[in-house]
């Protein structure tokens, strides 16, 4: 009776497991669509590599490549895109840091990134910059701490995701700034805000800024969010020289997910696809254009390093005592 009972068992496990492993030998099928979903709107630095990744999938997939924008709901309407796709490895997230901030402040936020998706790899890192319109009369980090003492009523900041806000309200607590928080749908609309007069400053990327840094003189950069200058924009600040106290410095990452329950067998054939494609000089050199550091890791490394992020920033919102939304 035992010995039926467990053949049955096995049997049913198999017949279960099966058509994963036959999906996941067939996958990639050429000619399939695959779409990278973005949550945030066209422009910005996940936008740009989502379509650069999209050009190397198609080539070495055989596959058409979709990238879908899905801006707004700090994250959620771009998560709720790919958490709700069928799991076959035809739908992939390019997420930002930001979501697992997200959750920090909104614990009871529609997607979680920790039980709706399933760990890809990670792309890569990028420092986050401290941005003012270049004509404003605000030349310095000093400058901008003077306003937040004397006229803080005068001040709004724009970010386009919960990273970018969650820097400006460290800056809040650790070096007196000030402002009211105006929130757009993506680097570009929050950039053209300072541009346009209509913010004072923001925080973002300098991917998102660097069209506008330089000669154009459309936005001016008070600081690099790191304790050491970057090797490319040597001539701006780090926290140190423009005198924020502690150790803490911000950046963001990137990394690709799929919906949760995905085959493993898939998660692990995308994730190899992943790494050789951030091994390519071509796309190592593009990534340095837009200020990013590939950072490959397996899927397993990207769940661990999401976990110790969450635990690292929940105990930066305790400590400082950050108050979100004011």
């Amino acid at each position: 009776m035992k010995s039926k009972l467990l053949s049955n068992t096995i049997c049913a496990l198999l017949l279960a497991v099966t058509p994963h492993i036959a999906m996941a030998d067939a996958y990639p099928e050429q000619g399939k669509t695959l779409s990278i979903v973005v949550p945030f709107g066209p422009g910005g630095a996940a936008d740009s590599i989502a379509r650069l990744l999209a050009e190397k999938l198609q080539k070495k997939w055989k596959v058409n490549t979709v990238v879908e924008n899905k801006p707004g709901g700090e994250f959620m309407v771009g998560a709720g895109a790919v958490a709700n796709a069928k799991p076959d490895g035809y739908t992939m997230g390019l997420f930002t840091m930001g979501i697992i901030q997200s959750l920090i402040i909104r614990p009871k936020q529609q997607y979680d990134p920790f039980k709706d998706f399933a760990p890809i790899g990670m792309v890569g890192k990028t420092p986050l910059l401290l941005l003012v319109k270049g004509n404003s009369p605000i030349k310095t980090f000093k400058d901008l701490q003077h306003i937040a003492t004397e006229k803080p009523e005068s001040l709004q900041f724009s970010s386009c995701c919960t990273a970018m806000l969650f820097a400006v309200e460290m800056l809040k607590k650790d070096a007196d700034l000030a402002g009211e928080h105006i929130p757009y749908k993506g680097s570009s609309p929050s950039v053209m805000a300072v541009i346009s007069g209509d913010t004072s400053f923001t925080v973002d990327t300098p991917m998102a800024a660097r069209s506008f840094l330089g000669s154009d003189g459309r936005l001016r950069a008070l600081a690099v969010m790191w304790r050491e200058r970057v090797p490319n924009l040597k001539d701006i600040p780090d926290l140190n020289e423009v005198g924020v106290p502690g150790k803490w410095e911000l950046d963001t990452w990137y990394a690709m997910t799929f919906p949760r329950n995905t085959p493993t067998a898939i998660v692990t054939k995308a994730n190899q696809e992943l790494n050789e494609i951030l091994a390519m000089p071509d796309v190592q050199k593009k990534l340095e254009e837009f200020y990013i550091y590939a950072d490959p890791m397996s899927a397993d490394d990207l769940a661990k390093r999401m976990k110790s992020d969450f635990e690292r920033y929940s105990i930066l919102v305790k400590e400082n005592n950050l108050q979100f939304g004011q």
